[in-house]
């Protein structure tokens, strides 16, 4: 009975309060999508929790949530375009200038589908190659942290590298 009673009331808040956070999740995230997302995630996180008596105030518990899902969203952004530019020499033909404003604009445009393609990637597939390519893990770390076993992160990571070097490539 109590458990009904706290998912009513979890319901409840959702239904009152989403308008207001999705309009802070969007100044914040720069886009709707994203922040939909990140309420809905919140939203089922809290739905899942399996003690809230320890929480005084759920709604700013809740903000609060969603607040930092955006925060890992928009570092995972970061981490995404500071790979981009480190990569930016490797996207260079080899009629391409430093200087040669052509040369440039095919760079930025293969760097955007290089970003859309890791974007584009399953969750998973996409967050071990950002564990791997950004924040220097390596496979078998990887493993041990996510539950999976070395032959997963290293099919992971074919994945992800094979579908980043199509974009290269076909650029």
């Amino acid at each position: 009975m109590k458990k009904k009673r706290e998912q009513a009331e979890v319901i409840e808040l959702y239904k009152e309060a989403s308008p207001e956070l999705l309009r802070l999740l969007h100044r914040r995230l720069g886009n709707r999508q994203d922040a939909e997302e990140v309420a809905q995630d919140a939203f089922e996180k809290l739905c899942s929790l399996e003690e809230r008596d320890d929480i005084r105030d759920l709604r700013n518990y809740f903000f609060t949530m969603a607040n930092r899902m955006a925060l890992n969203v928009l570092r995972r952004r970061n981490t995404e375009n500071d790979y981009l530019v480190k990569q930016r020499p490797l996207l260079m033909d080899e009629s391409d200038s430093m200087f040669d404003p052509a040369g440039i604009a095919r760079r930025d445009e293969k760097l955007s589908l290089v970003k859309k393609a890791i974007q584009a990637l399953p969750q998973k597939t996409g967050h071990i190659f950002l564990l791997h390519r950004f924040e220097g893990y390596t496979y078998p770390e990887i493993a041990k942290q996510l539950g999976l076993s070395k032959k997963s992160v290293e099919y992971h990571m074919s994945r992800a590298l094979g579908a980043v070097m199509n974009v290269v490539k076909g650029a």
